[in-house]
């Protein structure tokens, strides 16, 4: 390159040295001339030559000519001009210090934006710079800022929030780092005026081709941002202990949510970790459950995180959650525990001890605004419409005064935020929530649900037209997390305090509610006794009606495998793309339903929730928020509704299963008048082609007949019923175990196919029962005593099905699925 640049030297040195012809009369030919001649030598002695601007514009004027008789001199001065443009541009990429970006991705300098599509509901970009940092340096240092302060400026001058989450990623230094246990560096949003930070939850550390780097995802975009170190941190996680204590009383097992203040739990490298449950419950020994919420997740824990993501078809953080805090649980096997869940924490409790009854080491379990069916306040799509509202404007709009407006914006914001990744996991019929419908419920743990009455900052929509859209934000019907319908499941006891969910459980009355629930009594040294005893009389009326089967009498059942698309019992038909999640067949007719609305063969019919769509005697049955229908084609009969677990309506009357305390549930009449109560938990109404059946976990009434069957409990094992119909005068029944109990009217029972008989429900057609789990489907032929089993999992996940003829209808995620049987 040197020789180059001197080729082309020399080159404008021949040129420039060539002769240019000279004008008469010009002031160059004034050189004849004695004095000027004179000068001009004089001149020649102290400098050097100087080129006339006409000299120059002629040299470079011939140059082209010159370059062209020479050739090679020509490709080569080309190939210098091209590589020089091309180090300018790849260097100017390389210092790119300003970008634009709507949607993609884009770097500035070590940071990345990705902005998904559709997350905002109209065309925006954003412009992202890195500013003069000596206009900030006073927050730099005090923040240990590792990273510069990048600054984000919206195209329309908005800072609103998106529907999908925005990730943020900053390339980092391994020296930073530490190790891959270390959380010490996080994004922080910078305040407005530039004088402080607030560090965003959630962040987490991960590495790729590039190196290590801190990732965050949020929904609205601050101005400044940037990322902070804490040199020294790591990150801790499992079961930590907080105080221990020699006691008889069950160890307090603490698993909090996104309220950090719950758990009470402050440490130092000054004192041992404290709790204010210390002060609640004296004689105990205390644990919290830890995992990173709000904390910044480390690189081993994101390893991990990701590797479950990539292994299970469900990516939940919950259930990630759940299955780590069961593995500390069974570590922990040789202690009792007594745990205090709230919000998150809850349905990670909920879901780690439905989906692993071998854990038994659980006494009781008090669940906190726990959102069991989700909560609108996680919803993105929702907040959408009020968080960039001006509150003047929002106050005609939805007749809500400007200062509660402005209290949503806030509490939204920082609610859909503080929970991060786990949102989609919390808004109603998220495919989490859908998964737990299935789990049996753990009626040998006893539970009770809490919540509070009070949303927080004074918030409260009643009677406005957002009433509807967020029952958390009613007074008196929710907290600011739940409303009374999400805080509990149907077997569990609600009770309702004074607060807010992030304050009514440090209120004195939910103290000491709380205690009497979690209340120990040390057993008594039974008294020596006799070995005489009373026997306990039973009624002739209990002999008849109440049939406990104590002789199990032993029953053959031949086992078949197969696979759906190669067997001869059942064949796949098409796939039939309709909405809903419920479903029932009456004439031929599809009926699907959902929360938004009921549907004839995929065409929307009625627009209301719905609720418990099943068959019934001569035409189909659901329910709506206050009335339940009876209908048959285009002729619908209604009644007046309750709250109930389940419901079944006639074209003459209609029967509510209506739980109470004490694990029995009452089934009444339209009219209220009682029918029976069962032992159980919950209850179900039941039409199985040919009679009613009401049956709780426990107990089953044929109502024709009026006979109740109770399932068996031996000495080691008892059956937690879920689904029940009559064939040939003995009972079929599923279990939560997943087994297939049948027994008949004189007491005697079968058990069998545990682990793989599918408990969704059970239908007839022909000869062979449906059973229909939650991804596979099960024939059994009960006059031959044969059951077909089928290994492969249908498509999708499975919420309900229906059986009309030699036709097996299942409704799942993927569209209504299409059979015939035999």
């Amino acid at each position: 390159m040197p020789k180059f640049f001197d080729n082309i030297k020399n080159t404008f040195s021949k040129i420039l040295k060539k002769k240019i012809p000279q004008k008469e009369g010009s002031e160059s030919s004034k050189s004849s001339n004695g004095t000027n001649n004179s000068l001009n030598q004089e001149k020649s002695k102290s400098t050097k030559p100087k080129f006339e601007v006409r000299q120059i514009f002629s040299a470079i004027k011939n140059f082209p000519k010159y370059l062209w008789a020479h050739k090679i001199l020509l490709f080569l001065t080309l190939a210098g001009i091209t590589l020089l443009s091309v180090a300018i541009i790849l260097l100017s990429k390389s210092s790119n210090k300003e970008t634009i970006v709507s949607e993609g991705t884009q770097t500035v300098e070590n940071f990345v934006i990705s902005i998904p599509s559709g997350a905002f509901t109209y065309e925006k970009s954003f412009r992202i710079k890195i500013p003069p940092q000596q206009n900030l340096q006073s927050l730099l240092n005090t923040g240990n800022f590792v990273s510069p302060i990048y600054e984000i400026i919206p195209s329309d001058g908005k800072y609103d929030m998106a529907t999908l989450p925005i990730t943020l990623r900053y390339y980092f230094p391994s020296s930073l780092i530490g190790s891959n246990d270390a959380n010490s560096l996080s994004f922080a949003a910078i305040t407005t005026d530039g004088k402080a930070y607030n560090i965003i939850p959630g962040s987490s550390i991960g590495k790729d081709e590039k190196g290590y780097y801190v990732e965050s995802n949020l929904f609205v975009i601050p101005r400044w941002i940037g990322v902070v170190s804490t040199p020294g941190q790591t990150l801790k996680t499992g079961i930590l202990e907080i105080y221990k204590t020699i006691s008889a009383e069950p160890t307090l097992l603490i698993v909090p949510g996104s309220d950090p203040g719950f758990s009470g739990y402050f440490e130092s490298t000054k004192v041992s970790g404290i709790s204010l449950w210390q002060s609640v419950f004296k004689n105990r020994s205390i644990l919290i459950y830890k995992y990173p919420l709000n904390e910044v997740r480390s690189y081993n824990y994101t390893t991990l995180f990701n590797s479950f993501k990539n292994a299970n078809p469900l990516p939940s953080a919950i259930i990630f959650e759940a299955e780590r805090l069961a593995e500390q649980l069974k570590k922990y096997s040789n202690i009792q525990f007594d745990i205090l869940a709230h919000e998150i924490g809850g349905l990670i409790v909920y879901y780690c001890l439905s989906k692993h009854p071998e854990i038994k080491n659980v006494r009781k379990v008090a669940y906190i605004s726990t959102p069991f069916y989700g909560t609108n306040i996680a919803d993105p799509r929702l907040a959408v419409s009020i968080y960039p509202a001006k509150p003047s404007a929002a106050e005609t709009l939805y007749n809500i005064p400007q200062s509660i407006i402005a209290s949503m914006q806030s509490y939204l914001k920082s609610y859909i935020e503080g929970v991060n990744i786990y949102y989609s996991d919390l808004i109603p019929n998220s495919e989490f929530l859908k998964s737990m419908r299935y789990l049996p419920y753990r009626t040998d743990i006893e539970t009770t649900a809490y919540m509070g009455n009070t949303p927080p900052m004074s918030i409260d929509v009643t009677s406005s037209l957002l009433e509807r859209l967020y029952p958390e934000l009613v007074l008196n019907l929710g907290d600011g997390v739940v409303s009374k319908n999400s805080a509990r499941m149907p077997y569990m006891t609600l009770k309702i305090f004074n607060g807010s969910w992030n304050n009514f459980y440090v209120s004195d009355e939910f103290i000491q509610e709380l205690k009497q629930f979690f209340e120990y009594k040390l057993p008594e040294l039974p008294s020596y006794k006799d070995d005489t005893f009373s026997e306990k009389v039973t009624s002739d009326k209990e002999k008849v009606f109440e049939r406990f089967l104590s002789a199990e009498q032993v029953q053959q059942f031949q086992i078949d495998e197969w696979k759906i698309t190669d067997n001869p019992y059942i064949k796949f038909i098409q796939t039939l793309p309709f909405t809903g999640n419920q479903i029932a067949v009456y004439g031929g007719i599809i009926y699907t339903a959902d929360e938004k609305g009921l549907y004839v063969s995929g065409t929307k019919v009625w627009d209301e929730s719905i609720l418990n769509l099943k068959e019934t005697i001569d035409g189909i049955s659901y329910t709506t928020q206050t009335k339940i229908f009876y209908r048959k084609l285009a002729d619908a009969i209604s009644y007046n509704s309750t709250s109930a677990d389940d419901s079944l309506a006639t074209k003459d009357f209609a029967i509510f299963a209506k739980p109470r305390p004490n694990e029995r549930v009452d089934f009444v009449d339209e009219t209220g008048n009682l029918i029976i109560t069962l032992r159980g938990v919950y209850g179900k109404v039941i039409y199985d082609g040919n009679e009613i059946i009401l049956m709780t976990n426990r107990e089953i009434y044929r109502y024709f007949y009026g006979i109740k069957y109770t399932a068996p409990i031996g000495l080691y094992k008892s059956y937690d019923l879920t689904y029940a119909i009559v064939v040939d005068d003995y009972i079929i029944a599923t279990t939560r175990a997943y087994g297939l109990l049948v027994f008949n009217r004189a007491g005697n029972y079968a058990y069998t196919g545990e682990g793989w008989i599918g408990n969704l429900k059970l239908y007839k057609s022909g000869k062979y029962i449906v059973a229909v789990g939650d991804n596979f489907i099960t024939l059994i032929d009960f006059e031959a005593k044969k059951i077909d089993r089928f290994v492969e999992n249908v498509p999708g996940v499975v919420y309900d099905a229906s059986v009309w003829e030699d036709k097996l209808y299942i409704m799942t995620s993927e569209g209504v699925l299409l059979y015939k049987i035999g």
